[in-house]
């Protein structure tokens, strides 16, 4: 994975932990209205990413190449929706038609008109309310535009009533004739998928073979799984990279593998065809997916490379560009070198398949592309702590043997977010399963150690640690003769091949296991005295503090995990918190991590808290983390497959305990996920660049859409 090494937490108008933590939101409950979590969260709170001030210090040239950046990472959005379910797009433009104005599709319709004449946001049918069954007839549609899809997180979004139609709305607006037509048309397209519960295997993102959906698998009957590891082979034996595909299944003897580009033509350098002799099927390489939003995401590109400053930045654009017209993804990793040079950019940006979290075999990745501000002040902290990367990465548990040959130094920086395309931001979260005497003190030292472990997570996690490869010509890069495993005190007996990557290497369990490494380290580095320094943490009750606070955080994110994790399909929806799950049961298992739980008189548990022993975490917590480093480590280095998988599904399995008790009450404490209200950037007549903000609001998060005309 090509990354520059950044912090991008937004700038929130919403306070990380409410002053009403106590408040629980009561979902609907599943006897009457099917399981909780497919359903919209009721009341979610509205935020600004408070980008004003910082987009106003740019310069009339920067502030072009944001707006062009923009416009190509909000392009790609349809892209997003056509990875998480083929019912996303309609859906999607069903609700714009439907609240974009009569006379402009571009403005937002008098949403309190609608309202009072449809009388949609009146209450009734069985106690649900509204058009998506939420208390603001708003509240679903929302939460739709914000995730992109009709899934959240893995979860299906809607809380729905089927009492209530598109005929409301035409009560509420009437339509010209073709647009009365247009919106009928989406409607029926897609009704039944917009109030379906059920079956529910069909409302969680997973594997289809289960029964599950995923769209980077669209055709039905889907691939079997050992249909698709094979694919997998044969493009790790070919070069060829599947984060930018999807895999459509013709018959038993035939697939297809689409490339995402705006051409039919395959890259040069790919066979026309694979063949597998293990299972007697050939597959057809085709280019052209999501072609017509490729298009859009081009000329944006196009458009800010004429304002990028300096030659390196233009043809870093460029070489992403021919990688979305191409589909070669080997163009896209130039522009990613490229990027990595970019030292010091006033206006950041990333676009292309990144991350390959939604896929459940974890070899695709899904589109994102943001655009933001460089925060100079925080970025200072960054800077010094990645002139010292290579010293301190010298006291990772892994030895020198299993760290990279040379550190790759990046340009880390701390960012205020612009734009961002995605099928879900990271939020902040609200305060649950701390005790009453231990929130004030957790309150005042959660952001300190957000930053630093976020600083160690992306640095000093994702950025170690050594593969041990075969090159072309046979070679290894690693002394198998001197060399032993430390875990099991034998020569390495595993390495990957050429064309083989950490993902298709280790398989499912690639994504969070990385991330689980990533949080290890942070937690392990969080006793480093130049670290806590360099962040002005030099008295002994704070250098502590951080201690203490850092394990509590992450064993209170263990607790929350259960909310996704799923018992039907014993599969976690999540990889950071498949990984805080189980760092919290190797905490738990080493004594360090307790639960503490409270019952009513009938002894049913009505709340539960996360404690951590503050003197074994300060004696022993860095041992304990360095020991599950080490088991990580060694498991990525040799590209045991069998063995991680192994592994990590004993870590990360809840107890049945924690399955059957602990689980329905982190469900029934969800609060809801805070919606970030993103502005837009227009070109106004004088050529110069405007930033348009919107009302906090339900409304403001759908007039943003509307006018952003994806």
């Amino acid at each position: 994975m090509w990354r520059r090494f950044t912090s991008l937490r937004p700038i929130s108008t919403c306070p990380i932990v409410p002053p009403h933590f106590l408040t629980r939101n009561r979902m609907a409950s599943t006897s009457a209205h099917g399981d909780a979590r497919f359903l919209a969260d009721q009341k979610p709170p509205v935020c600004s990413l408070g980008i004003g001030k910082a987009f106003e210090a740019l310069t009339k040239q920067e502030k072009l190449y944001s707006h062009h950046l923009s416009l190509a990472s909000w392009a790609g959005a349809r892209v997003i929706m056509a990875q998480t379910s083929p019912h996303a797009e309609p859906i999607f433009d069903l609700l714009i038609a439907i609240f974009s104005s009569r006379e402009d599709h571009a403005k937002l319709a008098d949403l309190n008109a609608m309202k009072d004449k449809s009388q949609v946001g009146e209450t009734g049918m069985g106690g649900r309310v509204g058009l998506f069954g939420a208390a603001d007839p708003l509240e679903a549609r929302e939460q739709v535009f914000s995730n992109l899809a009709h899934f959240k997180s893995f979860w299906l979004v809607p809380s729905l009533s089927l009492r209530v139609d598109v005929r409301a709305f035409r009560k509420g607006r009437p339509l010209p004739a073709e647009r009365k037509e247009d919106v009928q048309a989406l409607w029926e397209k897609t009704k039944q998928e917009i109030y379906a519960l059920s079956p529910v295997s069909q409302l969680v993102i997973g594997k289809p073979v289960r029964g599950h959906l995923s769209n980077y698998y669209p055709s039905d009957p889907a691939p079997s799984d050992e249909h698709i590891d094979e694919v997998q082979n044969l493009c790790d034996q070919n070069g060829i990279s599947t984060l930018n595909t999807r895999l459509i299944k013709i018959s038993d003897q035939e697939l297809v593998l689409k490339l995402a580009s705006t051409t039919k033509d395959v890259p040069s350098s790919y066979p026309a065809e694979l063949e597998s002799s293990k299972f007697g099927f050939k597959v057809r390489i085709q280019g052209g997916d999501y072609a017509s939003s490729l298009a859009k995401v081009n000329q944006g590109l196009l458009d800010a490379a004429k304002y990028a400053g300096d030659d390196n930045r233009s043809k870093m654009l460029h070489d992403y560009e021919n990688s979305f017209r191409t589909g070669d993804l080997e163009t896209h990793k130039d522009g990613s070198r490229k990027w990595v040079k970019d030292q010091g950019p006033v206006v950041e940006s990333y676009i292309g398949f990144i991350e390959s979290y939604v896929d459940p075999f974890g070899a695709r990745a899904e589109f994102e592309g943001f655009v933001a501000v460089v925060n100079k002040e925080q970025s200072k902290k960054f800077a010094i702590l990645v002139d010292k990367a290579p010293h301190l990465i010298q006291d990772l548990p892994w030895g020198k043997s299993f760290e990279v040959d040379t550190f790759q130094r990046p340009d880390f920086t701390a960012l205020e977010i612009l734009s961002f395309a995605t099928g879900g931001m990271a939020a902040g979260e609200v305060l649950t399963f701390i005790a009453p005497e231990e929130r004030e003190g957790y309150e005042k030292w959660v952001d300190r150690c957000f930053e630093v472990q976020v600083c160690n997570h992306e640095l000093l996690g994702h950025g170690t640690g050594k593969l041990f490869q075969a090159r072309p010509d046979g070679s290894l890069n690693f002394d198998r003769d001197t060399l032993l495993n430390p875990l099991t005190n034998q020569p390495i007996e595993s390495w990957y091949q050429p064309g083989e990557t950490y993902g298709s290497r280790i398989g499912p369990v690639s994504s969070a296991m990385e991330e689980c490494r990533a949080e290890a380290v942070a937690l392990y580095l969080a006793s480093h005295r130049e670290i806590q320094e360099i962040f002005e943490i030099t008295q002994q009750v704070d250098r502590e503090n951080l201690v203490y606070y850092t394990f509590l955080s992450m064993a209170r994110a263990g607790v929350k995990a259960l909310e996704w994790y799923d018992p039907l399909t014993a599969r976690h929806g999540q990889a950071h918190m498949e990984a805080r799950h189980g760092i919290t049961n190797w905490l738990i298992e080493h004594g360090i991590v307790s639960l503490e739980t409270k019952l009513d008189a009938q002894g049913k548990l009505v709340d539960a808290y996360a404690r951590v022993n503050r003197q074994a975490c300060l004696e022993k917590g860095k041992k304990v983390m360095g020991d599950l480093l080490l088991h990580l480590q060694i498991l990525k280095s040799t590209g045991d497959g069998p063995g991680a998988t192994a592994f990590f599904k004993k870590l990360t399995t809840p107890s049945k305990e924690w399955i059957d008790e602990l689980r329905p009450l982190v469900l029934s404490s969800k609060l809801p996920r805070k919606i970030f209200v993103q502005p837009n950037t227009v070109v106004v007549e004088s050529g110069e660049v405007e930033l348009r903000e919107y009302e906090v609001s339900l409304e403001g998060v759908i007039r943003s859409f509307v006018e952003r005309r994806i």
